[in-house]
């Protein structure tokens, strides 16, 4: 999952890798997760609080809670577009720290957030979830986040998430002295 401000500034290879079944994530130089032990930030947060929080955070409520049949997919073109309310977790929303989505939905609101589209492959798996508003260039849609699946199995995956946990403890071990 890539935000598309980060990219910007870290590459195309910067984004977070979450593997849904094993629970298991990476967040480049900064936090992993694999089974229930924990690498890098997040203080004293468990694994399952960093995995969760990660996971609605990336996710979102507009993939998490709005799903949609493989049917209303193909039959919307592979773009799904709803009103921002129709998919927030309005729950979520009276939180001292609300999920990303949320809280962005809470600051759009003001500049006329008025529609969320949600773009899938042809998988069915999502691709992009962009905002309608008037933002810094007018009136048009911006994108939110941008999804890729650039693991061809489980074991390209585990080697990219082993190579995340090398690097946190390295950078571990030269804070140290700190």
């Amino acid at each position: 999952m890539q935000n598309p401000e980060w990219t910007k500034i870290w590459g195309d290879d910067f984004g977070t890798g979450i593997d849904l079944e094993a629970k298991n994530l990476y967040i480049p130089f900064n936090t992993a997760i694999r089974g229930n032990e924990k690498y890098g930030g997040y203080g004293d947060d468990s694994a399952k609080k960093i995995y969760d929080d990660v996971l609605i955070n990336q996710l979102s409520t507009a993939l998490l809670e709005g799903k949609f049949s493989r049917k209303e997919i193909q039959d919307s073109n592979y773009q799904i577009t709803r009103s921002p309310e129709s998919l927030i977790n309005k729950k979520l929303l009276k939180e001292e720290y609300p999920p990303d989505f949320e809280l962005q939905y809470k600051y759009r609101k003001k500049s006329q957030f008025t529609k969320v589209r949600i773009s899938y492959n042809k998988e069915y798996l999502p691709t992009r979830i962009e905002w309608y508003y008037k933002g810094p260039e007018g009136l048009k849609w911006y994108t939110w986040r941008t999804y890729s699946y650039p693991f061809r199995n489980k074991a390209e995956f585990d080697k990219k998430l082993d190579e995340e946990i090398e690097n946190i403890k390295e950078i571990q071990r030269e804070n140290e002295g700190d």
